[in-house]
């Protein structure tokens, strides 16, 4: 990333920028976020996340017998090029990016007047406690920088309080933005996909405009419905998600979350997450904090 001492306002133009131009297949702008030595799809660190990208026309190898295999994709497919990814891009209806940390939404609207596009927007938020557990497992300093670079220092508090204040404003921006908006953009809470994966998972294709089949119902329950754990990985992909939620509450100590409620508490208002009241409720799994 060539942009690290920017800003998250500056940036943001930026990478809506990026975000038409991917949806419209053309990929010539990953360059600037690459080594200027990239020609091939490996300098993307999640590329193995998509199908597409692990499939002809961008890989040349097929897959093995049962299908798609992250792990194989990230083995055989890493030298297909930029121009392969596009034209596999072509090849699809419907084009879906997951981007992390969008935190002004009026710089998305320009994206639903273009006539080129058809954008839906599905909004994931989650328990603002959740989001500050995980953030631990990860190298985040330089995101961090960029959130908050009207501050000094990047500490966890004003961090989380910069996220969970943009997703309120998300969700009244896009109220304030009137029904062409609003029709257009789905809000859905981590926990509920979670507990009932098949059912919101229907109507997350429902309202993108596409099919659930008999295998990919399969494959969600299979991979929210497995009691393992995965060493040596980096992600574990295949979870009892139900079981997954409540990770937080073993890892964090009661100060920790009373400092989250407190920075995080219209986020929590808004999308129905409940304050703990003490450290024994805290350890008490049969208690449950969300609405």
């Amino acid at each position: 990333m060539r942009f690290k001492t920017e800003g998250a306002k500056l940036l943001h133009y930026a990478v809506r920028d990026l975000i038409h131009s991917l949806f419209t297949c053309d990929v010539t702008p990953l360059q600037q976020y690459v080594s200027e030595d990239s020609r091939y799809i490996s300098s993307l660190s999640f590329f193995a996340e998509s199908r597409a990208l692990c499939s002809p026309p961008s890989c040349l190898h097929p897959m093995v017998p049962g299908g798609y295999n992250r792990s194989i994709c990230y083995q055989l497919c890493g030298k297909s090029t930029f121009d392969k990814m596009a034209e596999a891009c072509h090849k699809y209806s419907h084009r879906i990016m997951k981007t992390v940390r969008i935190l002004d939404f009026t710089v998305l609207l320009p994206l639903f007047r273009d006539p080129e596009l058809d954008l839906r927007i599905i909004h994931l938020v989650r328990d603002p406690r959740a989001i500050a557990s995980s953030r631990k497992y990860f190298s985040l300093t330089t995101d961090d920088k960029i959130l908050l670079k009207e501050h000094d220092k990047a500490t966890e508090s004003p961090v989380m309080a910069t996220i969970c204040n943009a997703q309120v404003n998300i969700s009244r921006m896009v109220k304030a933005a009137g029904h062409s908006v609003e029709s257009r953009y789905m809000l859905i809470r981590h926990e509920d996909l979670s507990r009932e994966p098949i059912v919101n998972a229907k109507k997350i294709y429902e309202f993108s405009g596409l099919e659930m089949t008999p295998d990919l119902e399969t494959w969600i329950y299979n991979v929210t419905h497995v009691e393992k754990n995965e060493r040596n990985a980096f992600m574990s992909f295949s979870k009892q998600s139900s079981k997954v939620i409540q990770q937080w509450r073993k890892t964090m100590d009661f100060k920790t979350v009373k400092e989250i409620e407190e920075y995080c508490k219209g986020a929590m208002d808004l999308f129905g997450y409940l304050p703990v009241s003490s450290m024994s409720d805290l350890k008490n799994m049969s208690l449950d904090f969300v609405l």
